[in-house]
């Protein structure tokens, strides 16, 4: 194996000469992308950044942000990508943890001056083949903070050796190749979209730049304009594409040979209603962290019997299910989930005890809870820090929510532990829902517990029950429980 970037610069000598990127109907070439890699490399030396040395690349889905972040690892230096849509108070925390050599960022409003150098000037046509590749695969290329669904942020710090092993996994499941041009609406800050890019752009496929769902009308036009193969969305994304457009995505039955989710869970119809859009297109959904990119994959036409588990670990990837002393558990028994391979992070940037923390006799620790049946598909139960504690008895947030999604009158929901207020089981179960709506005559508390018996055993049912106008979440769709935990208590402040 070779880091990326290095293998970027030799796709540029091939004589074909690919496209690599298409941006606003502007196709870029292999040549072309090396040599502005190269170029963005000369401006970041001429600024001081030298190897080992951080650089934020805080842009919108731009060939700058991508010209910038493999100039970095040219150089040997570190990229933090980092969302442009990231409040002041976050990216001062970012700066004070990873104390950046220089801060390229696409808003020239941002209050940095003394790290913040437009992202444009690092495209530019000054050409430097000159540069030597320092990218080696044991060095660090990316800290890549995470969006903290439960607490503050960290920052996962990811090899070469880690990003390439990930994107050849991927590559490997997906079989994707050169002949592959993959329309991508993910921000490519987000560990999911950089991910879609070091892949396509691995196997010498095109990358194909879009804004996102909330414009359909760019993406269709991507699509059929590029004669796209592929691609990539979280849920959230196909939500939106099919209350906008309803089931457009289906004309490209034919011509979209591959589809990429992740990131969040999906709803079991929405699984079925793309199968039946899309019958000859290989639908592949992946489990995994920042930390443990694409760690299990499933096809959903493959394994159209198993569409509630998250199907089996990718190549080159090993998933245990353990118990609380380490030991592999049997068929059907809920554990925390382990996971072991190439792409699994080096460290936590700057903590040596979260570290330790994770990681158990080479195998890292996801923090998820879950279990495998006897075909060895994996089910996801939940987070082992979410799993709700009812009198000794474990609830899974996920279970109830699954129920509940699939009342009429309820759009969305999500589940916290609560204080009992009896004082007897320690903790009860809280949802907050989110209507369809129609606010009018919503079901009452009674009404959702009568929906729920003989749905769920008894301590799984919710004690308390409150309609909100928005569940709050990440930007790739995970429910951000804490801020439902902070709801309550200053609810019950008031």
């Amino acid at each position: 194996m070779v880091p990326i970037v290095s293998k970027l610069v030799s796709h540029a000598d091939n004589a074909d000469n690919g496209i690599a990127i298409i941006a606003e109907d502007r196709e870029i070439s292999y040549k072309t992308l090396a040599e502005k890699i190269f170029s963005a490399a000369s401006r970041m030396l001429e600024l001081g950044v030298s190897r080992g040395e951080r650089v934020i690349l805080s842009a919108s889905n731009t060939p700058s942000f991508i010209y910038g972040y493999f100039a970095t690892h040219l150089i040997g230096a570190i990229a933090v990508p980092v969302s442009p849509q990231t409040p002041e108070k976050s990216m001062e925390y970012y700066i004070k943890k990873v104390t950046p050599k220089a801060l390229f960022c696409g808003d020239n409003k941002i209050k940095y001056s003394k790290y913040n150098y437009p992202i444009e000037e690092l495209d530019g046509n000054k050409v430097n083949d000159k540069i030597n590749d320092l990218s080696s695969l044991h060095d660090n290329a990316d800290i890549i903070f995470t969006t903290g669904t439960t607490g503050e942020p960290k920052g996962v710090v990811l090899s070469h050796g880690n990003i390439v092993a990930a994107a050849r996994n991927i590559n490997t499941f997906i079989k994707n190749t050169s002949a592959d041009r993959e329309v991508v609406p993910l921000p490519l800050s987000h560990s999911f979209g950089l991910g879609r890019l070091r892949c396509v752009l691995l196997a010498g496929g095109t990358i194909i730049i879009s804004r996102g769902f909330t414009f359909p009308r760019e993406l269709f036009h991507a699509l059929e304009k590029w004669r796209a193969t592929g691609l990539s969305f979280v849920p959230a994304g196909l939500s939106i594409l099919l209350r906008l457009t309803d089931s457009k995505i289906g004309e490209y039955s034919e011509q979209l040979r591959y589809i990429e989710i992740g990131s969040a869970p999906m709803p079991l119809d929405h699984k079925k209603l793309l199968m039946r859009m899309l019958p000859k297109t290989r639908i592949c959904m992946h489990y995994g962290l920042t930390e443990a990119s694409r760690s299990s994959f499933i096809e959903f036409h493959e394994s159209r019997h198993k569409l509630d588990s998250i199907g089996k670990a990718s190549p080159n990837v090993k998933i245990r299910i353990v118990d609380e002393k380490n030991e592999d558990l049997p068929p059907d028994q809920k554990g925390r989930i382990f996971v072991k391979g190439e792409m699994v992070l080096k460290e936590y940037w700057k903590n040596k005890t979260l570290t330790r923390e994770n990681f158990k006799d080479g195998w890292f620790c996801t923090g998820d809870v879950g279990h495998k049946d006897e075909d060895g598909y994996i089910y996801l139960d939940g987070r082992e820090k979410e799993i709700i504690n009812v009198g000794g008895l474990k609830v899974s947030p996920l279970e109830v929510e699954n129920i509940l999604n699939h009342h009429g009158d309820i759009d969305d929901c999500a589940c916290i532990g609560i204080p009992d207020p009896m004082g007897i089981t320690g903790e009860t179960v809280k949802v907050f829902m989110v209507s369809m709506g129609k606010n009018d005559n919503l079901p009452s508390a009674s009404d959702l517990k009568s929906f729920l018996n003989g749905k769920l055993e008894p301590y799984k049912i919710p004690t308390e029950y409150e309609w909100i106008k928005l569940i709050p979440k990440t930007s790739s769709g995970k429910v951000q429980r804490i801020l439902l935990k902070k709801m309550n208590e200053d609810s019950k402040n008031i």
